[in-house]
This record gives structure tokens, sequence and C-alpha cells, in this order.
């Protein structure tokens, strides 16, 4: 493995979930070579209520926030139940997460870890769902539940773009 940084550091707490990813995704071909793994606030608040940990629910209210949302990350965001921090068990789970075709899975009460081509590539993806995350938490401290894009406009957006459904 090599640590990008501009000073030396420790290995992340988190290796064992990082290796695994890695080990699964060159056993499978996949062209994936980066993982990242941070801790975005408004993420990691929406996995404090169980609505939003049950599959494609944080998805569909993310993507529906801004178009950006679903071009940047098309097979949304998998849900990981709480699990002790960098446990072989929270790796093995994310690798079923990842398996069951997310990039970006989100572990509850904790973080998020994502994989793509590059660094810059998963990161996007992070960044934008945590925008999303950002905007649909704002509207409701502003007094109102957003309404976010309706179907058919996401409808749209996967038409045009070639996006998943």
């Amino acid at each position: 493995y090599e640590i990008v940084a501009d000073n030396l550091v420790m290995p992340t707490s988190e290796l064992p979930s990082h290796l695994s990813v890695h080990n699964y995704l060159l056993a499978k071909g996949s062209p994936y070579r980066a993982s990242l793994h941070t801790h975005p606030i408004e993420l990691v608040a929406l996995t404090h209520s169980k609505k939003y940990m049950e599959k494609d629910v944080a998805t569909k209210l993310l993507w529906s926030m801004i178009p950006e949302t679903k071009a940047f990350c098309p097979r949304g965001l998998g849900m990981v139940p709480y699990m002790l921090p960098s446990s072989v068990e929270l790796a093995n789970a994310t690798i079923a997460a990842i398996d069951d075709d997310y990039d970006v899975v989100m572990w509850e009460k904790h973080g998020v870890f994502a994989v793509d081509t590059d660094i810059m590539s998963a990161f996007d993806q992070v960044d934008v769902l945590n925008k999303a995350a950002q905007i649909y938490i704002s509207a409701r401290n502003m007094g109102f539940v957003p309404d976010g894009m309706t179907e058919g406009q996401m409808q749209e957006l996967s038409d045009v773009f070639g996006l998943p459904k």
C-alpha cells in the first residue's frame, strides 16, 4: 500500500478495510485502485436515524437534492449498520456492500468508505453526496422539508446522461 501524505504518517486504523477491499477489487479484476475513508459530518448525521439506514432511502433523498449527485455517484450509497471500527467484520460488510453494486459505503455513526479508479474520483463521490446532505439539512434547519427533484426529473436525468435507473 501507499499512503499519500506530505509528511510520514502511520497507516489508518481502518487498514483492515482498505487492504481487504483492495484485495477483493484486484481479485475480481476491477479497474478501481483507490479507496477513501473519511468522516463527513452531514452524511454521518443521517445515519443517526434508522429511516436513512434503510436500503436506498438516503440514496434517493440525496440524489434528489441536486442533479450532480446522481451524475457523480450513480450507484448510490450503500449502508452498513454499526460495527466495531477497524474490525474485520466491518471490512467484510464493506465488501458485501461494494459487491451489491455500490461505490460508496456509509458506516453507521462512523464515516464513509469510497472506491474508484483514482483518489480524486473517490473524493468527488463523497464530496457531492455530503453537499446534497448539507442542502437537505439546511432546508430542514430553515423550517421546511425540501421537495427534491421529482421522479420524472430523476428519470430524465438518467435517460439523458445514460445513468443507471
